[in-house]
């Protein structure tokens, strides 16, 4: 194709808020990544002029090519979930070798189809004489396979998750060619382009440690050599070959101009042409006045249709290897050769201490060495450097190292000032004279001092402060300092940029405090200052703030004192813009008591952005007050429910005390509607720190069916304490005294608003009707729903037990429901004894994945067929006899999977048995005997002319529920059958289809 070098290579519009379509390859999507995220700040246009200069002074012999054929060390990394070798996404060695010999045919020219390749192509084919060769010896000078197995940290990836990938193992890309093999999700394969090696441009990516290339587990390999597990269409292994030509360099062939003939890959002799090309069209195909070339192995036809290089990407591809950093020196890597142990080959394995983060600024400088040479060790000199200045140099004479024997060395204390440090262990000598292999006796530590912070303090964040630090796992969008309004229109916060973060749910990152000394102070109360706003109720982006001891790099081990997501975090309206505070209005101040961490030296806090590609996240004024203050809060209203029969009620609420003072009196401030508020003082208490009580407030009326009471806290201790923010609560109160008798069936089919009453107290999303394969079910969008916490209510009419005794023992109903990982939504049955006025029991819990009705699944959720469901049984003793029983069913949400409902009945269990639900599919037939002893019973399903379809007979019988198919059997009227020895009952049952 000729080239146009004005143009671009990525000139595609993207919507900033659509998700990526499949593809083959994900170079170009990778690469836009890595120039947005600042990881790849080399521009394209710099790179080909470098690149088409350098081929012009390129002499025909390479200094770098002591023989016939380039050989580059490869190193596969097969990132499996746990199975055994050959066994899904740990792929067979078999199939790593089939990859090996597809590379090295292909770029040789040496394919068994070269033949196919068009004659009008012939003349240009190319040949590159490159050999890929498994590494022989790993980054530690050990031999290997060059073949490496590492459980991954989830079960699939996408191209979102190329760092996370990438670090579950890794060797230096300055000499291995790193092949990640997976289970990608999004495209078959991706690579990194080569870089430059110009002033200011080769170390201006902070990626190599994410240089080489990702393939997908059925791409790798091909079907030619085995009955491997391979996508039909990509099973020649060719997906390889295409990305390896990325990693040296090479372009799509069509110049990735979105349709236009105006595209270029900087390639002669490829025929230019609008867009890729797909599936195994016939030759010959016209695209831009030419006939296109895909057979091309950097088009995207299928394997078995690709078949060239040509020789203008050849000349490309040598230029690259020949040239530009971490592919040139794969040409003389050591992994290339077998180890050969020399003499006096001592080297420093690993760095114990310093780690990457000390809290302490004296530390014990500790490394471990091992013998790597032919003979023992008995001595060594080490250098040490600090900052490049050297601070001790230390003989070690009396070792004792047999061959690949290692052992633990320490050096004198070292004092570092604050900040960020580099330390340097040399091997000066070994066995009294030089060290046989200098490559393992230099190893640089990086190393952050933590800064300390003494107590009080406020940071106003007026710009980044040296004392924190932030930390970027995914190398992508992290904490920013930014003009952000708040008290003042030249206000400066720190922000996450979650509205720009690239799709990459999930993604954490952290912006940790300096040390902090708890040790000698009584109190410690957090403050800070957040605004947020979601971009739509469905982006639940989040803030973790954690306590990390003692300067520890492991997260997993801190301890979390505050978590919010989504509209819980949120302190202003929704907006799909890319949200700005405008005003203090738009802030929120939060308060967090640290007293469980008195008496501890070295803490500090991390706060945690969670990305869900939503909105923007800004925080400000973090300090820690240690004197003393009062702080109550409302946790929960207890009583009233939200629906009762009386109009009369009396509030009964929880409170704790949040602050560091123990209070003895508060107020309680009540009002309804907004009408004039009614005042109970409480005093003569005693709530001492963190603890809870529950108290009573005065009598109110509720004069309408629908009622809003807001009860507030004040007044404590007689005057106002410090976070009014969490004095304040209100519900929604219905007036509602409807009643039914039982037995009852309630398929939510016809209008069930007079018996069935559905409620959301804080006004949040409630349950909502919705068509299944039942007809009609109720159902909770949880999926949808940001506001972690919101509990919807699915209310019974009043039932009077009292006149049927024990004989109402059950109920039962349908739930289908599917958990989404991470998540923990719960639902809950609860009963009231009073009408409703409170649900002191509890007769069904459960949350998470024990709620699942089946597997767990990260999409919306929807049943659409009988076996999506299951159906509980729920005892009722706990109500028998009892005149004012009402039936709650709660739904707690925390953002998981949508919860559907069905079928629920109540049975008074007055005959030898009762077949529920009915009508019912003929899969799910359930039967409940009641027999007054055990005794032996048999169960007969008839049809309509005597036939029986079903007949079983049940030893020791008495109170048992039973499931029963007939999967034979057609839709229509059968009858149910109970005989014991002394009585026979029978009920007409209908199946539908």
């Amino acid at each position: 194709m000729q080239t146009f070098p004005f143009l671009l290579l990525f000139i595609f519009i993207l919507n900033i808020k659509t998700s990526l379509a499949q593809d083959r390859c994900g170079t170009v999507e990778y690469t836009r990544k890595l120039k947005n995220q600042n990881l790849l700040k080399e521009n394209e246009t710099v790179f080909e002029n470098w690149l088409r200069n350098t081929k012009s002074k390129s002499k025909k012999t390479s200094p770098f090519r002591t023989h016939a054929t380039y050989q580059v060390p490869v190193v596969v990394h097969v990132i499996h979930n746990g199975e055994a070798v050959g066994i899904g996404t740990n792929i067979s060695n078999a199939q790593i070798l089939s990859q090996l010999a597809v590379l090295n045919k292909d770029y040789k020219r040496l394919n068994t189809d070269a033949f196919k390749t068009p004659t009008e192509f012939l003349p240009v084919a190319g040949i590159f004489d490159i050999e890929f060769v498994l590494a022989k010896r790993n980054p530690e000078g050990l031999p290997t396979t060059g073949i490496v197995r590492a459980q991954g940290p989830k079960l699939s990836f996408t191209i979102n998750d190329s760092y996370e990938l990438k670090s579950t193992s890794y060797w230096p890309a300055e000499e291995y060619l790193n092949l990640w093999v997976c289970n990608n999700t999004d495209y078959l394969g991706y690579s990194q382009f080569p870089v430059s090696p110009l002033a200011g441009l080769a170390n201006s990516s902070n990626n190599r440690l994410t240089d080489g290339v990702v393939i997908a587990y059925q791409a790798f390999g091909s079907s030619d050599d085995g009955a491997f597990d391979l996508e039909p269409n990509y099973n020649k292994g060719r997906t390889a070959t295409h990305e390896i030509g990325h990693f040296f360099g090479l372009r799509h062939i069509w110049g990735d101009d979105s349709g236009t003939c105006d595209g270029t890959d900087y390639v002669d002799d490829t025929p230019n042409q609008t867009n890729n090309t797909s599936g195994c069209p016939a030759h010959p195909s016209v695209s831009c006045s030419n006939n296109k070339m895909f057979q091309n192995y950097l088009d995207y036809t299928n394997d078995v249709c690709m078949n060239l290089f040509t020789q203008g990407q050849v000349s490309r591809m040598k230029t690259v290897i020949e040239n530009s950093p971490r592919r040139v020196s794969l040409l003389t890597s050591p992994a290339l050769f077998d180890p050969v142990p020399v003499a006096n080959d001592l080297g420093i394995k690993e760095i114990i201490t310093p780690s990457a983060s000390e809290c302490n600024s004296t530390f014990t400088p500790t490394i471990e060495i091992k013998n790597y040479g032919s003979n023992s060790i008995t001595s060594t000199q080490i250098q040490i450097k600090k900052d490049g200045v050297v601070v001790e140099t230390k003989l070690f004479p009396s070792l004792s190292l047999a061959q690949l024997q290692s052992i633990v060395v320490t050096f004198n204390n070292i004092i570092f000032l604050s900040g960020a440090h580099t330390v340097t262990f040399t091997i000066l000598q070994t066995n009294g004279t030089a060290d046989g292999n200098p490559a393992d006796n230099v190893v640089n530590q990086s190393t952050q001092i933590a800064f300390t912070q003494s107590l009080p303090f406020t940071e106003a964040f007026s710009g980044i402060p040296a004392a924190w630090t932030i930390q970027n796992p995914d190398q992508k969008l992290t904490w920013q300092n930014v003009n952000a309004p708040n008290a003042s229109p030249s206000n400066n916060a720190m922000k996450m940029d979650f509205f720009n973060y690239e799709d990459s749910e999930g993604e954490i990152d952290l912006l940790i405090s300096p040390v902090l000394d708890l040790s000698t102070t009584t109190l410690a109360l957090l403050t800070f200052d957040i605004s947020y706003a979601q971009f739509n109720s469905s982006r639940n982006d989040g803030l973790r703030i954690v306590v990390i001891e003692n300067c520890s790099s492991d997260i997993n081990q801190a301890t979390e004192i505050y978590t919010k997501k989504g509209f819980a975090l949120s302190t202003t309206n929704n907006t799909t813009n890319d949200f700005v505070p405008t005003s203090a209005s738009q802030w929120r101040n939060e308060f967090i008591n640290l007293n469980t961490f008195i008496g501890k030296p070295n803490i500090q806090l991390a706060f945690i952005g969670l990305n869900d590609y939503g909105n923007n996240l800004y925080l400000d004024n973090i300090g820690i007050t240690t004197t003393a203050y009062l702080d109550i809060e409302l946790t929960e209203i207890i009583s009233p429910s939200p629906v009762i029969c009386e109009s009369m009620t009396t509030p009964n609420i929880r409170v704790k005390n949040t602050g560091t003072i123990t209070i003895t009196s508060f107020s309680i401030v009540t009002k309804v509607n907004n009408a004039n508020p009614v005042t109970t003082i409480i005093s003569g208490i005693n709530i001492p720190p963190n603890e809870t009580r529950d108290v009573f407030a005065s009598n109110v009326g509720l004069p309408n069916e629908d009622n809003i009471l807001k009860i507030t806290l004040s007044s404590v201790n007689g005057v106002a304490d410090i976070n009014p923010d969490n004095d304040t609560k209100q519900v929604k109160i219905l007036i509602n005294d409807n009643a039914e008798q039982i037995p009852q069936s309630q398929n939510f089919n016809t209008d069930f608003s007079n018996q069935w009453i559905i409620t959301n107290p804080s006004g949040g999303m409630d349950f909502q009707s919705v068509s299944t394969n039942y007809a009609t079910s109720l159902y909770f969008n949880a999926f949808d729903d940001s506001e972690i916490g919101n509990k919807a209510w699915l209310i019974s009419p009043v039932y009077d037990f009292s006149t049927l005794g024990v004989s109402v023992r059950e109920m039962y109903f349908d739930l289908s429901y599917k958990s989404k990982p991470g998540t923990n939504d719960r639902l809950q049955i609860l009963a009231s004894i009073d009408c409703g006025q409170s649900y002191p029991i509890t007769l069904f819990d459960r949350s998470g994945d024990l709620l699942s009705s089946n597997e767990t699944s990260s999409t919306s959720w929807k049943p659409n067929q009988p076996s999506d469901w299951e159906t509980i049984s729920v005892d009722l003793s706990a109500v028998a006899k009892e005149k004012y029983v009402r039936i709650a069913f709660v739904f707690t949400n925390d953002s998981g999977n949508n919860l559907y409902l069905d079928n629920i009945n109540y049975f008074v269990l007055t005959k030898l048995f009762t077949v529920y639900p009915n009508p019912t599919s003929k899969n799910s037939i359930n039967i409940t005997l009641n027999l007054p002893e055990k005794e032996t019973a048999k169960i007969d399903i008839i049809d309509r002319i005597g036939k029986i379809l079903f007949s079983e007979a049940i030893d020791e019988a008495q109170d048992q529920n039973f499931s029963i198919s007939i999967p034979d059997a057609a839709a229509g009227l059968y009858f149910v059958r109970v005989r014991t020895k002394s009585k026979m009952h029978s009920e007409k049952l209908l199946l539908i289809d």
